[in-house]
């Protein structure tokens, strides 16, 4: 229910809908799946694979799915050694990347190295923060529209949907800067606080929602989504 998951979530559900993409019976890979939410909401036939840093976690996750009546491949992956990773040496048809690119020193690098990972046809779909207005420490990258289609066309990949949205957490940015103390717990206070209605809603009234939120407050988005495909993988 924490709204930062949650959030993440329902965006990449409006793109893949806006972008005409359905889920079923579909190789699914989160790249850094976190604890598991986005594969709450893929239906029971999605062949399900991800990576993640912490093993533990990852039988949390692999548990919660056997739970579902989901099958998944999850495993763990080393930074240092991501490129060479196995699950990366195959293709899907949903390649999600979501708050990941403004983590690296190098996203043209990355969005290259996993174009091959994405099937013919298939879309990658990426979440990443923007308007940031509070520095984050642990963001190397300062996202916005101009500096994803620069990294998207370098490294070789159409732009099929782009949108700004999410506006609940704009005026929230100095809480979820810091990693501790009384703005952290504010932070997960305020998350589980939004994370219930949004979760309630669904992403069809969230959103709606979000734009009178915005209209009212002057707040502007705090994440974008895109879906792309690699120029050289054609459409089936």
């Amino acid at each position: 229910m924490a709204y930062m998951r949650i959030a993440k979530v329902l965006l990449a559900l409006r793109a893949l809908s806006g972008g005409g993409v359905a889920l079923s019976g579909k190789s699914v890979f989160d790249y850094g799946f976190g604890s598991g939410t986005f594969y709450r909401h893929c239906p029971k036939d999605a062949r399900l694979s991800g990576v993640e840093m912490d093993a533990e976690n990852i039988r949390d996750v692999l548990a919660m799915l056997e739970a579902r009546g989901q099958k998944a491949d999850l495993q763990k992956i080393e930074i240092e050694n991501w490129s060479i990773h196995p699950l990366l040496q195959r293709s899907y048809d949903v390649f999600l990347c979501s708050h990941v690119l403004e983590h690296l020193a190098d996203p043209v690098d990355f969005l290259q190295r996993v174009r091959s990972c994405v099937e013919p046809g298939g879309v990658f779909l990426g979440l990443v923060p923007v308007n940031e207005w509070v520095a984050n420490p642990h963001h190397v990258q300062v996202p916005d529209r101009a500096k994803i289609e620069g990294w998207l066309n370098t490294a070789g990949y159409e732009l099929l949907l782009y949108e700004e949205n999410d506006p609940f957490t704009y005026y929230a940015m100095p809480l979820y800067a810091v990693d501790s103390g009384w703005k952290h717990a504010a932070a997960r206070a305020l998350s589980l606080g939004l994370g219930v209605p949004a979760s309630l809603l669904g992403w069809r009234a969230w959103f709606t929602l979000g734009r009178v939120f915005s209209a009212l407050s002057g707040a502007r988005p705090a994440q974008a989504v895109f879906l792309c495909r690699p120029f050289s993988v054609p459409a089936k």
